[in-house]
């Protein structure tokens, strides 16, 4: 084997390694969560609407604001745990919200919603309803249709990106493009579903930011460097490092302002 080979070898033994920090990420997902008991997702709310939890102490209502967050056409209604825990014991979320009543407040109007509590999951401490502001009714989880929408809009944003920093680096064989498609369809595709489930994900951790588009950049720049022989190495390797800066950014401004 020649040492340029074993050079490659090498550094695809670095990629197969580096294809493990989202699993570890994934893991330590606890320490850079909110841990809300209840989110309740509205398209287009009104910008007045509030949701409020009534629990029942000694024969009085004790009312709990849940913590408002607006992204583009979504709004995210949070209830946190450490806001109740003066009215009763939390077990889990079906013993915890059997009593409790929820009203969405708007327009000058108070709207009762009944909680539906044969949903909430026993021991699990954070369920996911959406809230329907057309007649406010409530279904517990997320669609799926919802999911596959928001992962192809980051996908699109991110690759579009991609692609555009390659054309400015006068980037025009077919291979060349191939390469770079290929490349962010998985590195991107999979960062996309990476953070599919971070609807109550802390997107001001900056830190997170950084360690994901570094850990793309280091997949990435072997492989450009290697695979992308168009304009030489050094493009292939100065492409990598700027196509990564634009599509970081991208992925903050994703995370930090776009429905998740």
């Amino acid at each position: 084997m020649t040492d340029r080979k074993k050079r490659r070898a090498a550094f695809l033994i670095v990629l197969l390694l580096i294809l493990t920090i989202p699993v570890s990420a994934e893991a330590a997902s606890r320490g850079v969560y909110y841990r809300p008991a209840l989110t309740f997702v509205a398209r287009n709310a009104p910008s007045d609407m509030i949701l409020r939890m009534d629990f029942q102490r000694n024969g009085e209502a004790i009312p709990v604001y849940l913590h408002r967050e607006d992204r583009l056409w979504e709004s995210y209604f949070r209830f946190y745990r450490q806001t109740a825990q003066d009215v009763r014991p939390l077990y889990g979320n079906r013993a915890d919200f059997r009593d409790v009543t929820l009203y969405v407040i708007t327009g000058g109007q108070r709207i009762q919603v009944p909680l539906p509590e044969d949903s909430l999951e026993k021991m699990t401490m954070d369920d996911f309803f959406m809230l329907d502001t057309s007649d406010y009714s409530l279904r517990f989880g997320l669609p799926l249709g919802r999911a596959v929408l928001l992962f192809f809009l980051r996908l699109a944003i991110t690759l579009s990106a991609a692609l555009l920093v390659l054309y400015l680096f006068q980037y025009r064989w077919r291979k060349s493009w191939l390469v770079v498609l290929i490349t962010n369809l998985v590195c991107q595709g999979g960062l996309s579903l990476f953070v599919s489930n971070w609807i109550n994900f802390n997107p001001k951790l900056i830190a997170v930011h950084i360690m994901v588009m570094l850990a793309v950049l280091i997949i990435q720049i072997p492989l450009f460097w290697w695979l992308l022989d168009e304009n030489g190495s050094y493009e292939s390797v100065s492409y990598a490092v700027w196509s990564n800066v634009a599509t970081g950014i991208l992925n903050s401004i994703i995370l930090i302002n776009f429905p998740l």
